[in-house]
């Protein structure tokens, strides 16, 4: 299916600003996962010598162009924040680049494009929230707002929390930490937000948009553990915090 032009640029200006979580190699195949949840497959060449798992040139670079040639070769710019140093990635048909809700968009070997539209939350249905809405604290969820008593927590303390409490499968913990957050989030025990140096800052979006974030971003890491600060922050409410 060939897209609008005007539709296409749209969905590519969504990963201006996103940021490189993850970043695997395997036989030359990349998969690329930002932080908000977004993958690309492909094989990607980069202006800077071949890429590694995980390279530390682009972890935490932030995208800040990208382009589409005729032929189907997509282009990232990426930029560290801390050098202002700009690495290009490039990306030769055929590729996939996944987005959050379930919507995609596709190059064939040929250079034709195909886009896949939103589909829907695949993690914060209303079936989910009411069930995470009517649940009550378990143990792990106790101990992650203890955790939050004393400080901002994140899914690297969920991933510590688990541990502790003997779940060790990489898998196990990225399913029981996306539920563990959600109940956490849905019931109000805990909000969502950003911290710089004049602290927590709640966020604006709603708590099924900040569930579905969770869920998207963790299963896009792809088995990995989140660390401090990957995926975003939590605090306990500001009537229980203070």
């Amino acid at each position: 299916m060939s897209l609008h032009e005007d539709s296409l640029s749209g969905a590519f200006e969504t990963l201006r600003g996103q940021w490189v979580e993850a970043l695997d190699i395997d036989a030359g195949q990349t998969r690329l996962v930002t932080s908000r949840g977004a993958v690309l497959h492909g094989k990607s060449p980069t202006s800077g010598g071949a890429l590694l798992t995980d390279d530390s040139r682009l972890l935490g670079s932030v995208i800040t162009a990208s382009t589409l040639a005729p032929d189907g070769v997509l282009t990232l710019a990426l930029a560290r924040p801390d050098s202002g140093n700009t690495m290009l990635i490039t990306t030769r048909a055929p590729w996939a680049l996944e987005f959050p809700l379930g919507a995609a968009i596709a190059a064939r070997a040929d250079g034709h494009i195909g886009r896949r539209p939103a589909t829907g939350p695949r993690f914060a249905t209303p079936q989910a929230l009411d069930e995470w809405a009517a649940s009550s604290p378990d143990e792990v969820e106790q101990a992650v707002l203890n955790a939050a008593a004393d400080d901002w927590v994140s899914p690297g303390d969920v991933v510590s929390t688990l541990l502790r409490s003997g779940v060790s499968d990489d898998r196990e913990i990225e399913r029981r930490g996306i539920d563990v957050l959600a109940r956490l989030l849905v019931r109000g025990d805990l909000v969502a937000g950003s911290i710089d140096d004049t602290g927590f800052h709640p966020a604006p979006e709603p708590v099924e948009a900040v569930v579905e974030h969770v869920g998207t971003v963790w299963q896009a890491l792809g088995g990995r553990r989140p660390g401090p600060g990957q995926i975003g922050w939590f605090d306990l409410p500001p009537e229980e915090s203070v």
